[in-house]
């Protein structure tokens, strides 16, 4: 438990240290990667609102998927929305991305 502890403490001041020294991206990045997922959120209100008609038509494991799916894309836009640096949020935008296209695969009527 206390190595536990301690290791946790480690990481925390770690991830500290890190933020203060990490540089800041420039206002044409930080404008590119919130136009990014702007854009991405968009795709995904577009392709959740469709999904939601859908759902009730679905199969149970389908329905489970795409919802499984919804949730990962909504979770993803938020971090990259809140996320410390660009890396973090171009990491979490691509997540989001992939699930939103994995809502659209699901949802999808099968031939």
């Amino acid at each position: 438990m206390k190595k536990m502890l301690t290791a946790t403490l480690c990481a925390a001041s770690m991830m500290l240290a890190s933020c203060a020294t990490m540089p800041t991206p420039s206002t044409g990045q930080a404008a590119q990667i919130g136009a990014a997922i702007d854009r991405a959120q968009a795709a995904y209100d577009r392709i959740a609102a469709t999904a939601s008609l859908v759902l009730p038509f679905l199969s149970p494991e389908r329905a489970a998927r795409v919802r499984l799916a919804m949730s990962l894309a909504e979770r993803g836009l938020l971090a990259a929305r809140y996320a410390a640096t660009a890396a973090e949020q171009l990491a979490a935008l691509k997540q989001a991305e992939a699930a939103t296209a994995a809502i659209e695969v699901t949802a999808a009527p099968s031939p």
